[in-house]
């Protein structure tokens, strides 16, 4: 079940919301709690016992906590939190890269493991609640359907943002839900799913296409032009899945913080990490960055620190070497930033550079991101520089995806969602408040539900791409 899909914009979500509002009281957490194992059994099926193992091992270990501030203690619970992830979701990789090593022909003994959705998400969370309760930033919680409906809430369970309990520990104690946080957050998550279906899904039509060509027929502008839908697809599909969640817990009481602030207006790749995926960033900035020493080491040691989070950056992102390498080259950049440009930044503010640095940049890694595999990775980057006047033509199977309707929907959508500031119409409108501005708020809100479900059964099923994550 995703958030695009008509039962669940139609049925799920309607019952959801009304029955969480109506019982904002004692019962609030239990329905949270309810209707989020119903959605992510829909989705995972038996993964569900995995969350709840999850839930319930963390909430112990919390208690536990709680009472003796053990290290020890501490050091048990990232560790389940871990060892369940890795077993997930790097158990097959690691396994057959050391077979590849030793060249054996025994099969993977991990091969038929499934990837529970959300579990990156959910076990991050997971360390958060216990090593703030470590550091006496939170008490431990005592309730445990409170901690359960907050580490399953399933707005955000699936693909962030990653929630601390520190953050929304009054709401799920006190939840208090107004009329006003009802009406923007509707039309945050209605801003949302325009973003979906108008703009990510479109531009993934266009990336599959490119990224689909067989190698030999792959051109240059096969190559740029893939990359480039990929980077558009990639931000309006996962910032789209960002503000429905924050809309959704909105409108159920919670604040979440943003995750997203304009990273493709950003300057340097430093400024791009402080604008995307800031959940995350800030989660390996303050239980990775800061424990190997942060910036309070000497210098070639927090170099060091940086490679680290990098590297584990974009093994979170995937178990592949594409990925691995993809945070790499984030790194990499982001240390030659701090040794070349830390006192020129204010250079690189102007819209020339921008285009000139970043915007090349930041579409030359997606490729690492997008690719099937490291193979396929270096024969895009073969053809992106390829400056043959063949190359320089699209092929047969991309041209017909360049329709006008799709570059309409594209264009539109990028100008419409895209614009610095928030100025936009779904974002606007969340951030007012008036009687006149309710009905266009409701109005807005039901174009987008019709519209998403049009085109949702209109086009392929295209779940958001974090999902994998």
């Amino acid at each position: 079940m995703v958030f695009s899909e008509p039962f669940f914009l139609f049925v799920f979500l309607p019952l959801a919301l009304v029955v969480i509002n109506l019982s904002a009281g004692r019962g609030h957490n239990v329905f949270i709690l309810a209707f989020s194992l119903i959605f992510y059994y829909w989705s995972s099926g038996l993964a569900t016992l995995v969350l709840v193992a999850s839930i319930v091992v963390n909430w112990l270990l919390g208690l536990w906590l709680g009472r003796s501030s053990s290290k020890a203690v501490l050091s048990i619970g990232v560790a389940f939190n871990l060892l369940v992830l890795c077993f997930f979701k790097y158990a097959f990789f690691f396994s057959d890269n050391i077979l590849r090593l030793v060249d054996s022909v025994q099969d993977n003994p991990f091969l038929g493991i499934v990837l529970p959705i959300g579990i990156s998400f959910y076990t991050f969370q997971g360390v958060a609640y216990l090593v703030d309760i470590w550091r006496k930033e939170i008490p431990a919680e005592k309730n445990l359907l409170t901690f359960a409906a907050y580490l399953s809430f399933f707005p955000q369970l699936v693909a962030g943002p990653i929630v601390r309990y520190k953050d929304v520990i009054h709401d799920y104690h006190q939840p208090k839900i107004h009329m006003d946080n009802v009406s923007a957050g509707l039309s945050r998550f209605a801003h949302g799913l325009l973003k979906k279906v108008l703009i990510a899904d479109n531009a993934g039509l266009v990336a599959d296409a490119c990224f689909a060509v067989p190698p030999g027929e792959l051109t240059m502008a096969d190559a740029w032009l893939g990359a480039l839908a990929y980077a558009i697809q990639i931000y309006f599909d996962f910032s789209a899945y960002s503000d429905m969640a924050i809309g959704l817990g909105l409108v159920c009481g919670f604040r979440f913080l943003e995750n997203f602030k304009h990273p493709y207006t950003s300057a340097t790749i430093t400024d791009f990490w402080r604008r995307w995926h800031i959940s995350l960033s800030t989660w390996f900035r303050d239980y990775l960055y800061i424990p190997l020493g942060g910036n309070r080491v000497g210098r070639w040691a927090n170099l060091r620190n940086l490679v680290v989070v990098f590297l584990v950056t974009g093994l979170w992102h995937g178990a592949a070497w594409n990925f691995v390498l993809w945070g790499l080259y984030h790194g990499l950049f982001l240390i030659g930033e701090k040794l070349v440009l830390a006192k020129r930044a204010a250079q690189l503010r102007s819209f020339a550079l921008r285009i000139g640095y970043m915007a090349p940049v930041i579409i030359i890694g997606w490729v690492l991101f997008r690719a099937e595999d490291l193979a396929h990775a270096m024969v895009v980057y073969s053809a992106m520089f390829d400056v043959t006047a063949q190359s320089l033509a699209l092929s047969e199977d991309v041209r017909p995806l360049l329709s006008s309707t799709t570059l309409l929907a594209m264009g539109v959508g990028v100008l419409a969602f895209a614009m610095p500031r928030d100025i936009t119409v779904g974002m606007w409108l969340a951030q007012r408040s008036s009687i006149a501005l309710e009905w266009v708020k409701l109005a807005y809100v039901a174009f987008a539900v019709i519209c998403g479900a049009i085109l949702a059964l209109q086009s392929d099923f295209s779940p958001f791409l974090y999902f994998r994550f």
